[in-house]
């Protein structure tokens, strides 16, 4: 047998049961004193018990009404707690947090927005995925991630209508050289120059890699590194023992100086990779994310 009772009606009733005042408990539940007597009534009716004893004078618990002033205090409080984790919820506060991170945006922006989001909401789950910029989107289009934080790859461009996109930074493309290499004493260097020296690439899945062939292209000549590796660390470490030059997003790169590596501008052209987040289309964001992106946007501004 199911008893539909409401929350409201349980609220009155609790009401009156402390106060054992229906003016008093009117006031509580804000309705006039009419309402509050039809809406014990109702659950009298309801319940098919009568709840309390009354006269003109007084008000008292029927057995029945105690033993369902228990139940409904703690139907109340379950009710509260419920909905004070709901507003948590919406408000950003707990919950879950899955993302992808590519490289470049791993290795700075997002150890940044992280630490920020963690102390502002310290009881919200947060997964990272690192994953190359095409995984990494691929895992927001599945919806295996909230966001994705990535270059932009020709299969992410903005005609793909299954994602939303939000720029965040523009990071360029520069050459990596041992301190006495021959470029190394340009302020800037033309990637026609670059042509003839072996290069250190990583490997064809890169969206880094991805741009330097079109480039190569363009001067009509063909990329065949020396030597190709899976991590920038693994090329910083190559180029600093002068087996060949090679190129990183700026945001990747090592200092200047850094174990006796230079790093150059490259020009002509310059290459710009846009930094994004990426999201679902077809799914709203949940609080977190929403406020995850909200300081990505806001730390990348500050970043320049």
């Amino acid at each position: 047998m199911q008893i539909k009772v409401t929350l409201h009606q349980l609220a009155a009733f609790a009401a009156v049961a402390r106060t054992l005042s229906f003016s008093a408990a009117a006031v509580q539940v804000h309705l006039s004193q009419p309402a509050l007597s039809a809406a014990i009534r109702k659950l009298e009716e309801t319940l098919g018990a009568r709840l309390f004893d009354r006269d003109t004078r007084n008000v008292a618990l029927t057995a029945a009404g105690l033993e369902l002033q228990a139940v409904a205090e703690r139907l109340l409080a379950d009710a509260d707690d419920a909905f004070a984790g709901f507003q948590a919820f919406v408000a950003g506060k707990r919950g879950r947090l899955s993302i992808a991170a590519s490289p470049s945006l791993a290795a700075d922006l997002v150890p940044r927005v992280l630490a920020a989001f963690q102390r502002l909401y310290p009881r919200v789950a947060v997964q990272v995925h690192d994953a190359l910029a095409d995984d990494a989107i691929a895992m927001v289009r599945d919806g295996k991630v909230d966001l994705a934080l990535a270059a932009e790859t020709a299969t992410a461009s903005a005609t793909d209508t299954g994602l939303v996109r939000t720029r965040l930074l523009e990071d360029r493309l520069v050459l990596l050289c041992a301190a006495r290499h021959p470029l190394a004493g340009r302020r800037t260097v033309r990637w026609r120059e670059v042509l003839p020296f072996p290069v250190i690439a990583q490997k064809g899945t890169s969206s880094v890699r991805q741009r330097i062939e079109a480039v190569y292209a363009r001067h009509r000549a063909t990329l065949r590194p020396t030597f190709e590796v899976e991590y920038a660390t693994t090329l910083i470490s190559f180029v600093a023992h002068d087996l060949g030059v090679g190129i990183l997003p700026e945001s990747l790169a090592p200092a200047e100086g850094t174990a006796g590596i230079a790093v150059r501008p490259l020009v002509a052209p310059e290459i710009l990779r846009p930094l994004c987040v990426y999201r679902r289309g077809s799914q709203t964001p949940s609080p977190a994310a929403a406020i995850f992106l909200e300081l990505c946007v806001a730390h990348a501004g500050r970043s320049g």
